[in-house]
């Protein structure tokens, strides 16, 4: 079973001028995400709600983004109604009042006030099918920045893992780099200085990382392979070889990951 959103609604409410909060609209809408058919934390959720104007009455649309423990990603769109609290809304037909007098015969003018009514009903009818258009253009423009804020955020997190990668990867071959060179020279006071460098180097991508369960454990993996060597330089290639093992599925990981992205991607395009 994959990754999935789950609501219990398909809209909610936002009071006009006012600002709401994550929490607010998982509440609302009775978010919870399931893996495998069992619940996961929330926190692994992201709500793109840049396209809801809480000043401007009006239909706006809301995207929702899940990453997984093992990398699965989904995403939901839900409506949010920005309107003010307890509105209601009443369409009131025009009412036709009746004067009672006393039976004369008036026709002309009978007839006259019978165009007036007419004329009012067709101009109120032509007015609410005008506002109902205006109002599906201004949905329709709306649902387009939704789209494209949800391709902008998953190209950003494309970016992200990709960027980091690179980082770990080439912290990783420093550390081969570092192991060889210790074993042609046999230097280790330079070695150590490396590995201190190596370990500086480890700690900032941690705390810069995504929020990537796969990403972080590689970069703790390396992390300690490098206190491990700094112990024991003698055990470096058993070291390296097991990190090197972790990081084949790990790769294989993040691609299946940057697969599923760029399918999401294609079919927000083909919308």
């Amino acid at each position: 079973m994959t990754l999935q959103i789950n609501t219990t609604a398909t809209s909610i409410n936002w009071p006009l001028g006012q600002e709401l909060s994550d929490q607010d609209i998982i509440n609302q809408l009775g978010l919870t995400v399931t893996q495998n058919g069992q619940n996961i934390l929330t926190d692994h959720v992201s709500i793109n709600k840049k396209a809801v104007n809480p000043n401007t009455a009006g239909v706006y649309t809301i995207v929702i983004t899940a990453v997984g423990a093992n990398n699965e990603y989904a995403t939901k769109q839900v409506q949010a109604w920005v309107r003010a609290e307890n509105q209601q809304i009443q369409n009131q037909a025009p009412k036709k009042q009746i004067n009672r007098q006393p039976v004369s015969p008036q026709p002309k003018k009978k007839k006259k006030t019978i165009w007036i009514i007419i004329g009012v009903i067709v101009l109120v009818f032509l007015i609410f099918f005008g506002i109902s258009a205006c109002q599906a253009h201004n949905d329709e423009v709306q649902n387009q920045q939704a789209q494209t804020n949800a391709l902008n955020n998953t190209n950003d997190k494309l970016d992200d893992l990709s960027q980091q990668n690179k980082q770990l990867q080439k912290q990783t071959n420093d550390l081969k780099d570092a192991v060889n060179q210790y074993k042609e020279n046999n230097d280790k006071q330079q070695l150590q200085s490396q590995l201190d460098n190596l370990k500086q180097q480890n700690q900032e991508l941690k705390n810069n990382a995504s929020n990537n369960q796969a990403l972080q454990n590689q970069i703790n993996q390396l992390g300690s392979a490098i206190d491990s060597i700094k112990n024991n330089p003698s055990q470096a290639d058993s070291a390296i070889n097991e990190m090197k093992n972790n990081q084949n599925q790990f790769l294989q990981s993040l691609q299946n990951t940057f697969q599923k992205m760029i399918n999401d991607i294609e079919q927000l395009f083909g919308r």
